[in-house]
């Protein structure tokens, strides 16, 4: 199994939604939506998060959403399961599962192209961690496969692969949300020294630990792997 080239480690934010002016003003550029956005793909809701302060996709995007954003020849596409069998493009019976195998940029246009943005690390943070008082979305329990899509005694919990979005609902977040950990790591807006920040854990990387709303992963925005995916955000008045 290929090793990941980034630093993988837990740490702590400070208060959620403590915002400096660089990350303020970052996240308000990217909160502009597309002169061109689409009509929203089959499947695609939107909840709102009181935490997070926006609204965020209920799930992660599917290979059939972002199919829908290739097809309109605005998404790039991504790995297939033809450089991997864990690619989740390119297998027919994984159209709900998560997009995965694609980069942050992959990941930016789609949202753009459905009137949103990647969230931030803090806007996910609040939302996955209940403003601060969850170790995980669904509360304080250990992280089992009754709650996420995780390695456990074997990869994806027994199925060695992701899981259709929405599949295990007891570990939905505060607000609705599924799969915030476990599944894939999800890309977000914001950047430690030239790496994008992701969140959430996956099928098949590390430990529990790494599905706690705490964990960090640092990647360069060009990588593009089997454990990775997204979610989009937006911002309403």
């Amino acid at each position: 199994m290929r090793s990941w080239p980034a630093l993988l480690m837990v740490c702590c934010l400070p208060a959620p939604l403590a915002w400096s002016d660089t990350a303020a003003n970052e996240v308000e550029s990217a909160t502009r939506p597309s002169a061109q956005a689409s009509p929203e793909p089959e499947g695609l809701t939107w909840i709102r998060s009181r935490l997070s302060g926006i609204e965020l996709t209920r799930s992660e995007v599917t290979v059939a959403q972002y199919r829908a954003c290739a097809l309109a020849g605005r998404c790039e596409k991504p790995r297939s399961n033809r450089s991997s069998h864990h690619c989740n493009w390119g297998h027919p019976d994984r159209e709900q599962h998560p997009i995965n195998c694609v980069d942050w940029y992959q990941a930016k246009a789609f949202c753009e192209w459905v009137g949103g943005r990647l969230p931030s690390e803090q806007e996910w943070f609040a939302e996955a961690s209940n403003g601060g008082r969850r170790r995980y979305p669904w509360g304080d329990a250990e992280a089992s496969c009754r709650f996420a899509v995780m390695p456990d005694e074997e990869l994806g919990c027994g199925k060695r692969s992701t899981w259709p979005v929405c599949s295990l609902p007891a570990g939905n977040s505060v607000s609705g949300l599924c799969d915030l950990s476990g599944n894939v790591w999800e890309w977000t807006s914001s950047s430690r020294k030239g790496r994008r920040v992701l969140l959430g854990g996956s099928w098949n990387r590390g430990s529990p630990v790494l599905l706690s709303a705490k964990a960090r992963k640092y990647l360069q925005p060009s990588r593009r792997y089997t454990s990775i995916g997204f979610r989009c955000g937006r911002s309403r008045s």
